[in-house]
């Protein structure tokens, strides 16, 4: 049985709740605003918490294993948060967070092939919610429903390309962070993960312009917003997994990032609330528990 108590629910809840503030206030920054300085920020702000978490725990030790895939994970991790930005900033919140739902759904079949963990017959009818809502989503108001339309929306929107890499790095990531963890500790490997992709944006950013490192203007209140939203979302996150199972966790987050995209866009990006997407995204939010729990 799943045991899931009233704190460890409110924290997934918050979670989410941050995570969702995180991407609105990417989205927010000014078009004038380089997508490498709102990641520089976004991961800065997240490095105090995470040394904060290694000091307390005191778990610092690296196995000489960790070097290759540590450095795979950072290339993997810096190139998605890279896209995650110009995906939201290219194209609605609402179309392009639910595109994320296909993460779990990719690692689960590429568990399958590489592994032999096939999806349970629960996770298989997740499968085909998310698919049905991603389907419904994509729906054009003005179009006669069907594939071919929701295969034109997806492909008009100039978010979906880099949303869709997004989704394949993050659905190998798992797997790298497991073998990285056989190597040293989850505080550990964290911190030097988002270490790492900081100070490759800084070298980028010294070596090819240095006036990324300031926000122009209109830019500054986003870009901290989303540094101190993404950190402390990831306090809340961590606690919650030391409360329950992550897999519950990750299902809370994520329904709740789904219905943030939904309230946030139209509340402060005047993003229209149709009933595709309405029934898309819950339709989605059915699928997701089954996926992650099966």
């Amino acid at each position: 049985m799943l045991a899931l108590s009233l704190p460890a629910l409110l924290l997934g809840l918050g979670c989410g709740v941050l995570y969702s503030a995180a991407d609105m206030f990417r989205k927010a920054a000014p078009a004038s605003c380089p997508s490498e300085t709102i990641l520089f920020y976004y991961i800065g702000g997240q490095i105090p918490v995470l040394a904060a978490w290694v000091l307390w725990t005191g778990e610092r030790d690296i196995a000489p294993g960790y070097v290759l895939p540590g450095v795979v994970d950072v290339a993997f991790g810096l190139g998605a948060n890279l896209l995650f930005i110009v995906a939201i900033r290219r194209s609605p919140l609402s179309l392009m967070v639910p595109l994320l739902a296909l993460v779990p759904v990719v690692a689960l079949l590429f568990g399958g092939l590489t592994l032999g963990e096939w999806p349970t017959p629960a996770q298989d009818a997740g499968l085909l919610l998310i698919a049905a809502g991603l389907f419904t989503l994509f729906q054009p108001p003005s179009a006669k429903p069907g594939i071919g339309a929701a295969w034109q929306m997806l492909r008009a929107e100039k978010g979906t390309a880099p949303m869709l890499a997004v989704v394949l790095l993050w659905s190998a990531t798992p797997a790298i962070d497991k073998i990285c963890l056989g190597y040293t500790s989850p505080g550990m490997h964290s911190l030097i993960q988002v270490a790492a992709i900081w100070a490759l944006l800084l070298v980028w950013v010294l070596w090819r312009r240095p006036a990324f490192l300031r926000p122009p203007p209109g830019a500054i209140a986003p870009v901290s917003g989303s540094a101190v939203a993404g950190a402390l979302g990831y306090i809340v996150q961590l606690i919650a997994y030391s409360m329950a199972m992550v897999a519950l966790i990750e299902v809370l987050k994520r329904t709740v990032g789904l219905l943030g995209s939904l309230i946030l866009g139209r509340t402060q990006f005047r993003e229209p609330l149709t009933v595709a997407k309405v029934a898309g995204i819950t339709v989605i939010a059915a699928g997701l528990p089954l996926v992650m729990i099966g």
